[in-house]
């Protein structure tokens, strides 16, 4: 650990420490960050937000109460080519990035969300081209003061505060940031940066926003029992009215944040003399993800897909990962046409 010399006391930064960035020093921290890294953080587009790589600092907005696709995007992209191959049998792997890059702003239920990734693609089999991102990437994460009208991360104890799994974690505190170090890195960038360090009493202030920021929420998902009372409910009259409105187009799985799959696909150039393999996102809600050879469908009725997203989601992911599937964005309620909400399903079973 350094001695923070240029802030004129003998405090240590380390792992722990608190720090201030002023709001109008926030353009330049972020330019002395792209300085050193690419920075990918939430940026406006037209009413709504998108996670991006930055290229002015002004584009960051910290405002946001949530992002059409989550940050996963960086580290797990919808497409992504893994080698381009030739009629003469060459092949090209697709270069690795060697950049490292910093997911700036990231609310806690997406840090939450990229744990589970974590876990997914690093365990048992690790990924390699998840793991190259992975490796390269630092989070500076955004408590949140603010609260989407679909958001029920408090409901999982994903949000709206984080615990760890950050570099730097940033709570608005009005005219600046609460900056927590929660790492070596987060170290570095602090004593690069010349934040200056804080006070422990800023923490209370931390907590009062965070507490306000509860009292915000409106959806909710009540976890206690939820295991025994999807077990009982497997032919609950909710299934088959879900069958009528669900259109099985895929939506709320291609904006969640823990969905993992995808599939791999060659792409023929008009050539016929070359192409490319590729793997893309793919959705267990589409007829053709669980279609296998000869034709045959193992979740051809709609039902059959609809109970898989939400049983995964909420049952059989605990036993493999150690946690629910769900983080609470809420964004598969916001991105379906047919304002389908899986707190409604589970309050519906319950019979409130």
């Amino acid at each position: 650990m350094a001695i923070a010399k240029h802030l004129g006391f003998n405090e240590r930064i380390g792992i722990g420490s608190l720090a201030l960035l002023p709001k109008d020093h926030l353009y330049d921290f972020v330019d002395q960050l792209m300085e050193e890294f690419v920075v990918v953080g939430p940026v406006a587009k037209g009413s709504e937000f998108v996670f991006s790589e930055i290229r002015d600092p002004e584009q960051v907005r910290l405002d946001y109460e949530t992002t059409i696709l989550p940050p996963k995007k960086v580290l797990h992209r919808p497409f992504q080519t893994l080698f381009s191959f030739r009629e003469d049998g060459g092949i090209t792997e697709e270069e690795r990035i060697n950049k490292r890059q910093v997911l700036f702003g990231v609310h806690p239920c997406d840090v939450h969300a990229i744990s589970i990734l974590d876990k997914a693609y690093g365990s048992e089999y690790p990924d390699p081209y998840y793991m190259a991102h992975r490796e390269q990437t630092l989070i500076i994460a955004l408590n949140c003061t603010q609260v989407g009208k679909n958001c029920f991360c408090h409901s999982l104890d994903t949000g709206p505060s984080l615990k760890e799994g950050y570099d730097l974690l940033l709570t608005d505190l009005g005219c600046s940031y609460l900056v927590e170090v929660g790492s070596e890195s987060g170290t570095g960038i602090v004593e690069r940066t010349g934040l200056a360090l804080a006070p422990r009493v800023k923490m209370v202030e931390k907590e009062k926003r965070l507490d306000n920021a509860r009292k915000k929420f409106r959806k909710r998902l009540l976890t206690q029992g939820l295991h025994e009372l999807l077990e009982e409910n497997f032919r609950h009259p909710i299934w088959e009215e879900l069958i009528k409105s669900c259109l099985a187009c895929g939506s709320c799985t291609m904006v969640c944040p823990t969905c993992f799959c995808y599939n791999v696909v060659d792409k023929i150039d008009l050539s016929l003399k070359s192409g490319r393999r590729q793997r893309e996102w793919d959705s267990c809600m589409l007829l053709e993800y669980a279609q296998v050879a000869l034709g045959h469908n193992f979740r051809r009725d709609r039902d059959a897909r609809i109970k898989q997203r939400i049983y995964h989601k909420l049952l059989y992911y605990e036993p493999q990962f150690g946690t629910l599937g769900c983080v609470g964005c809420g964004r598969c309620i916001s991105a379906c046409v047919k304002k389908i909400d899986i707190t409604e399903i589970i309050v519906r079973m319950r019979g409130e």
